[in-house]
């Protein structure tokens, strides 16, 4: 994994050839076991090992892609193989269904967020086993957020569903964008239980456009103590956008049938007015969250503070690169989104790619990236 990631970011073919030929000596040795999966999963080690495997295999294959200025779309369809995705979900439920299930071990409970967000992309619902996230090791905030987002995750499919229908059913319509409003609700009943430490201060970028630019969405920036903390709020802002986007495709469908009325409109108003808001403030979180700008106490006076803004081309670390991947991927492949605005995320989650050693998120500002 190390040698791929080296070849991604230093663009280095001879590391690439031998993370490939080191990378098939794996698969030759996982093919070999795969029949011992149920006899894995009754040791914590073995279980790790083998939902590490699988975790390491997916990541190898998403940074081995190399993209190009004008690449095939049947070389981005190949990168769209979830083959380890569905093994890992494979195992995870044997271990699940397994009469001597052990506690979820760290791995497992990873596993499980990165199968909610696969289900999520390739708009598949989540299977009743593996909804209660407790169950995974899911416990305080982290339980909060997991038990909203599998619910946003099945009204996606829900929604994507009913789209696809020939006949649109309005009530079935009006149904999901209430279940979306709750989700919303929820979602603000999880980020009222975030410790005060965790609260940001709203700031104004002292110059003058255009915008966005590099690493800057907007004028308007939000500043934290810690950027842990600022990955939080674009967890709750993402997952904002996100909820809201379902309800504004809805209710743009409402909206053109004959039988829409006054209230619908409405509502449509209120759903862009929280996605759009969503947007904003996410895009005034990420120059905080990658250390891009910070905001300092004057020494003369406690109210004073000034800001620091380092250059656009400062090397980010990757670990602040990785606090984002997810919240970033959201807002690039949302069908509803302002095309320069959505630009925006694209170029940000392609610079991240680029950071982080993963060919396949480089490819976010082609043409060929796609949409939930």
């Amino acid at each position: 994994m190390a040698l791929a990631v080296f070849s991604q970011t230093h663009r280095h073919k001879p590391t690439a050839i031998e993370a490939s030929r080191r990378y098939q000596s794996l698969l030759g040795i996982v093919q070999a076991q795969i029949g011992q999966v149920g006899r894995c999963i009754s040791n914590e080690a073995d279980l790790d090992a083998c939902l590490l495997a699988i975790f390491f295999m997916a990541r190898y294959e998403t940074v081995m892609f190399w993209p190009t200025e004008h690449f095939s779309p049947v070389a981005l369809a190949l990168m769209q193989d979830w083959s380890h995705h569905d093994g890992a979900m494979a195992v995870l439920k044997t271990w699940f269904l397994s009469s001597d299930r052990k506690p979820a071990t760290f791995l497992v409970k990873h596993t499980r967020r990165g199968l909610i967000k696969c289900s999520l992309l390739r708009n598949l619902p989540l299977p009743d086993w593996l909804l209660d996230g407790s169950r995974f090791g899911e416990v305080g905030l982290e339980l909060g957020y997991d038990r909203v987002i599998v619910r946003v995750v099945n009204l996606h499919y829900d929604m994507k569903s009913l789209l696809a229908c020939t006949e649109f059913n309005i009530t079935e319509a009006e149904i999901l964008n209430d279940e979306a409003n709750r989700l919303l609700e929820q979602l603000k009943d999880w980020v009222a239980e975030f410790p005060k430490a965790w609260s940001f201060r709203r700031h104004e970028f002292p110059d003058f456009g255009p915008w966005p630019r590099k690493h800057f969405f907007s004028p308007i920036l939000y500043s934290f103590d810690k950027p842990a903390y600022a990955a939080a709020w674009a967890l709750y802002f993402a997952a904002k956008m996100l909820t809201s986007s379902i309800s504004l495709r809805l209710l743009d469908f409402v909206r053109d049938d004959a039988s829409s009325s006054p209230l619908h409109r409405h509502q449509w108003l209120d759903s862009f007015q929280s996605f759009y808001e969503a947007i904003e403030s996410l895009g005034a979180t990420v120059p905080c969250c990658l250390g891009v700008f910070t905001v300092c106490d004057s020494l003369n006076s406690g109210d004073n503070q000034s800001m620091t803004v380092a250059s656009t081309d400062q090397h980010i670390p990757s670990h602040l690169a990785n606090l984002l991947i997810w919240c970033l991927t959201l807002p690039s492949i949302i069908p509803v989104m302002e095309q320069r605005q959505q630009a925006w995320f694209r170029s940000e989650l392609a610079e991240l790619g680029r950071l982080t050693g993963s060919g396949i998120l480089e490819t976010a500002e082609t043409g060929q990236w796609g949409s939930l």
